[in-house]
C-alpha cells in the first residue's frame, strides 16, 4: 500500500477522532444550559405571589375595591380586612386580609 495514502488516511481518522472528542466534550455543557433555559421557564410560568405593591395599581397607598378584583380572594374578604369602613386597604389591612384568607384555605 502506498504510503501517502496511508498516512492520508490517517490523518482524515485523527481528524474524525478530534471532531467526535470535540462533539463528546461539548455535550455536557449544550444539556446543562438546556437544563438552565428550562428552569428559568418553568420559574417564569409560575405566579407570582399578591402583594400590595402589585396591587395597588395607581400608587396612592391604599388597595381600593377596583383594585382588589384583581385577586379574587382578596375581595371575598374585602370587607372583613376593611377596618375603617373607607372602601380601601392600606397595608396593615392588606396583611389582616391576606391572613383572613389563609385562615379560609387552611380550613378547606
Amino acid at each position: 500500500m502506498n504510503s501517502r495514502l496511508r498516512h492520508e488516511r490517517i490523518n482524515f481518522l485523527l481528524y474524525l477522532g478530534v471532531v467526535y472528542m470535540a462533539l463528546m466534550c461539548a455535550l455536557p455543557l449544550v444539556t446543562a444550559s438546556l437544563a438552565m433555559k428550562r428552569a428559568q421557564m418553568t420559574q417564569a410560568a409560575l405566579p407570582l405571589p399578591p402583594t400590595f405593591e402589585r396591587l395597588d395599581r395607581n400608587r396612592d397607598g391604599y388597595v381600593d375595591r377596583a383594585e382588589a378584583l384583581a385577586l379574587p380572594e382578596l375581595d371575598a374578604v374585602f370587607n372583613e380586612a376593611d377596618r375603617r369602613s373607607d372602601g380601601r386597604l392600606d397595608k396593615v389591612e392588606f396583611g389582616k386580609a391576606l391572613a383572613l384568607i389563609t385562615d379560609r384555605m387552611a380550613q378547606r
